[in-house]
């Protein structure tokens, strides 16, 4: 393969397998004819690469939607300008179907390729001896990787979806499918990832930092599994993952002199785990996020509100970046001057698992089970790795509050706080749904705030509808009941 996974140029032929899906709204169209996919296209070690590379690629299409639908609706982003209008009505709980920011296709792009590759990469192993078996299992675990992180953001976005695990390969399988239960998918989700933890890459694409913290391997898979069994409210498995990664010794959390190097120039060899890579060398490879949100020049869309700049943060925390935004860690290039990136340098990559995850997912999923010594260690590593003191937290309650501040100053827009308060407010039968509640009033008028009183307690509305077009498409659908009334 070249330089990096996403190197768009090079997937052409790839693009081919999702020609049709591309001319439709509709994210379960007819696929391509049968010859195109199994005779002309699946013969040499260069179709599969390419046909992975395709599926980083979409889902890479999806990272400016994921960060913003982990920010929007929580209490720590503040989105201006026009281009984020519709965007903005969601924050403000003026939800609709026909919103047209409201969409999934990109998520299941991803996966009808991840699918498709896993489907057809063992006629690749038949033709070309140099794509071995070994590499075929190894494809497959990130196919299944790149599945599964589609599928958790589907679930924590919309809550109940449709479950699709064969490719939309033909015209004669069943293209349009009912949503399957928030349980249903995460079982799958838990299958398919113990599965490919088992048959993926460790350490072989060590020499290449692109390629080792840009292509999902088994450390990444095990973040993604202790991820989702603490969404899942399963505890002990994912006390368990943190610890196979812990256990390992290949990671740590840089150190405060060396911080910043998690974002400048990124792929830190020390805290990175998984992130989604982009190159400024290639045509169409910048972050999206400096078209719109961080522009080069100009004013970020995107600051920190006021509240959480005065509540949550204390004013000599580095992870604030002073007078600067939090933004800096995309702007920057080290964290106590003011210069900025230049336009060459638009290709921060999205971090989605790092080595402050893991110890700060340990310590909630230990507070949970009562843990709250190993638990208070572990979120006494991440504090003082930033230079404050940590104090021993004595309370079950006080201890889950600071675990989740501590959440939100440490990934402070890296798109997960509201992925974050969600879980909190969900455990235990939605026992802690008050801090959701809290949060959408506190940003409302008062006028607003009678109204909105009587919805926010339906835990229903913490999740998006499903895409107006998506039910006209598929009568197997059936609406979010909050939203169809």
């Amino acid at each position: 393969m070249n330089k990096k996974i996403t190197n768009t140029k090079k997937i052409v032929t790839a693009v081919l397998l999702i020609v049709v899906l591309a001319a439709c709204n509709d994210w379960l169209s007819i696929a391509p004819e049968n010859d195109l996919i199994k005779e002309k296209f699946w013969a040499k070690k260069e179709d599969a690469n390419g046909a992975l590379a395709a599926t980083y690629d979409a889902f890479r299409d999806a990272a400016l939607e994921s960060f913003i639908w982990g920010e929007l609706r929580a209490d720590l982003a503040v989105f201006t300008g026009t281009v984020f209008d519709n965007y903005n009505n969601i924050a403000s709980s003026d939800i609709s179907s026909n919103n047209d920011k409201i969409k999934w296709e990109k998520y299941y792009n991803t996966i009808n390729l991840a699918n498709t590759l896993m489907e057809y990469s063992g006629q690749v192993v038949e033709k070309d001896n140099s794509f071995t078996q070994r590499m075929k299992e190894a494809y497959d675990a990130e196919a299944l990787f790149l599945r599964s992180l589609s599928y958790f953001y589907l679930v924590r976005i919309w809550k109940e979806v449709p479950l699709v695990i064969e490719a939309s390969t033909t015209d004669q399988g069943d293209l349009f499918l009912p949503k399957s239960t928030e349980k249903e998918v995460l079982k799958q989700i838990i299958a398919d990832l113990t599965y490919a933890k088992d048959i993926a890459y460790t350490d072989e694409l060590k020499d290449n930092p692109a390629y080792y913290k840009g292509r999902a391997n088994k450390y990444s898979i095990m973040a993604l599994l202790a991820d989702v069994y603490l969404w899942n409210e399963q505890y002990q498995e994912c006390a368990n993952y943190c610890d196979s990664i812990i256990q390992t010794g290949k990671f740590a959390l840089e150190d405060y002199n060396n911080w910043f190097k998690i974002y400048y120039p990124g792929n830190s060899m020390v805290e990175s785990i998984f992130e989604i890579q982009f190159n400024d060398n290639y045509d169409s490879q910048e972050n999206p996020f400096y078209k719109d949100m961080i522009p080069v020049i100009g004013s970020p869309k995107i600051s920190l509100k006021s509240t959480a700049a005065t509540t949550l943060f204390n004013i000599q925390d580095i992870r604030r970046f002073g007078t600067k935004s939090p933004t800096w860690k995309y702007q920057g290039i080290d964290p106590q001057s003011t210069t900025k990136r230049t336009n060459t340098q638009r290709d921060a990559n999205i971090i989605y698992y790092r080595y402050a995850d893991i110890l700060l997912m340990k310590a909630e999923a230990l507070t949970e089970m009562n843990s709250l010594i190993e638990a208070n260690a572990l979120l006494r590593q991440v504090v003082e790795r930033i230079g404050f003191s940590h104090i021993e937290i004595a309370s079950k309650n006080d201890l889950r509050k600071a675990i989740i501040d501590e959440k939100g100053r440490e990934f402070v827009f890296e798109g997960k706080r509201w992925f974050d308060l969600l879980r909190y407010a969900k455990r235990n039968d939605f026992e802690n749904k008050q801090i959701i509640i809290n949060m959408i009033l506190s940003g409302a008028d008062v006028k607003q705030q009678a109204i909105l009183r009587t919805r926010v307690y339906d835990t229903m509305s913490y999740y998006l509808p499903i895409p107006e077009r998506d039910l006209l498409y598929n009568n197997e659908l059936v609406q979010n009941p909050f939203y169809d009334r």
